[in-house]
């Protein structure tokens, strides 16, 4: 079984009808992936939440949708974020965040936060996932806290994968978004980016110059979504081009990356195998967007879980 972590923000998702929704980056692919590959993955959310009816609602939410919950933490200050999004004709997305009392920016300032830590640098799980947002979220001695205990991990033997999504707003200044993404992108086995993050972050760029920045990073493979345009993946240095299959209906574009990167370790962390890979990936963030919010209902399965035996393949993770 793969152990995989992720650590980062949920967030409760404003919605029209007021449903009760929950989303944010490293949540939505923990889900996503959790769907995917059932039981023959545990999937930590690591984050913090409040002790409020709302945190009580994502925590029983969250554990009926098969995360493990071990290293979710309780701040009695804080509670949840949250956002909304505003949609133009086309189903790109804007979003509108109140942050200013999520209990997940206080994480490694709770009692508790040193048994994550711990078990991170002791090399417990195979994976651990992070995002850009996961560390812009952070002041600097949280930050610096994260990252020398990824760099413990790695020297253990441990595999980082980074996501690059790119918020602007959270950052101090573009100085220390630059020094910040370079840290994760010296330490990450698997890079998850987008040209548009690049852009935001370095600078706009040909895209012969885009792919040599890239390549740079020899032992990393690369995974760079361009849009509509071809996904790039380059390993050991060879580039790669994956055309983008139409998708006839787009409704909402929110988590559509979150859903991709779900969909691509869900099938290279079984088979290593980029073709498959690519194209769950791609299915995965159509369904996606066929529907509004984060997290929609889905439908596709990979190539591993024909390997699956009745029992769990009939396993239901909401």
């Amino acid at each position: 079984m793969i152990k995989i972590a992720f650590f980062g923000e949920a967030m409760r998702e404003l919605s029209l009808n007021n449903t009760l929704c929950f989303g944010g980056d490293t949540y939505n692919s923990a889900l996503y992936l959790k769907r995917l590959l059932m039981s023959r993955a545990e999937v930590y959310f690591a984050s913090a939440i409040g002790n409020d009816e709302l945190s009580k609602q994502a925590y029983t939410r969250w554990q009926n949708q098969g995360l493990n919950l071990q290293y979710l933490l309780r701040s009695d200050a804080r509670t949840l974020g949250s956002y909304g999004i505003s949609l133009d004709d086309s189903g790109e997305r804007t979003f509108h965040y109140d942050r200013k009392n999520s209990a997940a920016r206080e994480y490694f300032k709770l009692d508790q936060q040193q048994a994550f830590l711990a078990d991170l640098e002791d090399k417990q799980f195979d994976y651990v996932y992070f995002s850009a947002i996961s560390l812009a979220i952070l002041d600097d001695q949280s930050r610096q806290l994260f990252m020398a205990a990824i760099a413990v991990y790695k020297n253990a033997g441990g595999k980082v994968i980074f996501d690059s999504n790119y918020r602007a707003v959270l950052w101090q200044n573009k100085a220390k978004a630059q020094s910040s993404y370079k840290q994760a992108y010296a330490c990450a086995d698997i890079l998850l980016v987008t040209d548009d993050d690049h852009f935001g972050v370095f600078g706009l760029v040909s895209h012969q110059q885009l792919v040599n920045f890239y390549q740079a990073y020899a032992h990393t493979l690369v995974i760079i979504k361009q849009g509509v345009n071809d996904t790039l993946v380059i390993q050991q240095q060879l580039l790669r081009r994956y055309p983008v299959q139409p998708v006839k209906r787009i409704v909402d574009t929110t988590g559509a990356g979150d859903a991709f990167a779900a969909g691509f370790l869900a099938e290279y962390l079984i088979s290593q195998q980029c073709d498959a890979a690519v194209n769950t990936a791609q299915q995965l963030a159509a369904q996606v967007i066929a529907a509004n919010g984060a997290i929609v209902s889905t439908t596709l399965t990979t190539v591993t879980s024909n390997l699956l035996s009745t029992t769990e393949q009939d396993t239901d993770y909401e």
